[in-house]
């Protein structure tokens, strides 16, 4: 009965909003467990709205309501959210962020837009429209699970870093010699560490059968640091440079150099929050940025109500 009172409530409500949203019912997965919520989530302007404290309990975080200032509060490791009721601009980490429908009160329940409660925390969320399901990954499921990119090809954890392995851990590899792993090493010290899977065919040494065997065994993830700054509203619905029309809303980011698809972890030095992009434009123009980021990355990480900021990038190279 439940199911069937929140299909009715978002059925009145779409009737009642100037933008018309077609629902027959939304379900909140986290981590591949669906959320149960004790009073529906619902439509405002446009936006899915949810009960704060199932949402943010299902991700892990630790949840408090402030009475005189009408606040909800969530603390999850160092990431702590302020929410007031009613206002367009809640904090992450005491940094404003501007959101387009406030937390408000309904049936006696403080409700927030669903995409801001996720990505405040770190965690992505992906529409099946079809289906009228929420997907939430939240970042520690993420730091944990293989990273997937649009052509659907799985980065695995579970693969040495070439750039960091030890020589034990290069002489795991069944079949690779000592004289190679120890060229590996030395590359990786005159050079840096290792940027392109071309830089690993171009071993001395290296033949077609040992380059694919490192490729079965190993993954390129390099380490980075420059100044980042994003883009928004104006570049909304546009193409980008990969052919993709580019979504503020998503988790991307253009780069001058790196291959379209390319997974990278972006770290704020100001904030110490994380987020994955992945690149599918080009830029910046700037010769002094980095990196642009779309606007829902900045907004994870704090860098949007400053423009610019110093970060961290760690790199994975797509095979």
């Amino acid at each position: 009965m439940r199911k069937y009172g929140c299909i009715l409530l978002l059925f009145l409500l779409v009737l009642s909003l100037p933008v018309t949203v077609a629902a027959s019912g939304i379900t909140v997965v986290v981590d591949g467990k669906n959320v149960e919520f004790e009073h529906c989530p619902v439509l405002e302007n446009g936006r899915i709205l949810v009960p704060v404290r199932e949402l943010f309990t299902a991700m892990g975080a630790v949840v408090s309501w402030d009475d005189v200032t009408r606040t909800a509060l969530a603390e999850l490791d160092n990431v702590k959210v302020s929410i007031p009721v009613g206002s367009y601009l809640p904090t992450i980490n005491a940094i404003p962020v501007a959101i387009d429908v406030p937390a408000m009160f309904i049936s006696n329940r403080t409700y927030i837009p669903l995409r801001f409660a996720v990505e405040s925390l770190g965690g992505d969320v992906q529409w099946k429209t079809a289906e009228g399901t929420a997907l939430i990954t939240t970042a520690a499921a993420a730091a944990a699970m293989v990273e997937e990119d649009r052509d659907g090809k799985r980065y695995e954890p579970g693969r040495i870093n070439i750039n960091t392995a030890s020589l034990e851990n290069l002489l795991a590899i069944e079949g690779l010699s000592k004289a190679v792993a120890v060229e590996i090493i030395a590359y990786r010290d005159t050079n840096g560490g290792f940027r392109t899977y071309e830089d690993i065919r171009n071993l001395p040494s290296m033949t077609d059968a040992l380059f694919d065997l490192l490729l079965a065994n190993i993954q390129i993830i390099y380490k980075d640091e420059g100044v980042a700054c994003w883009y928004g509203d104006k570049f909304h619905g546009r193409m980008t440079s990969s052919g993709e029309v580019y979504d503020k809303n998503l988790h991307t980011a253009a780069h001058r150099t790196l291959p379209f698809g390319t997974m990278v972890k972006v770290t704020y030095r100001q904030t110490g929050r994380s987020v994955w992009v992945r690149i599918n434009d080009r830029g910046p123009g700037d010769a002094g940025r980095m990196i642009d980021l779309s606007r829902a990355a900045a907004d994870i990480i704090g860098l949007t109500p400053h423009g610019l900021g110093r970060v961290e990038l760690e790199i994975i190279m797509e095979i």
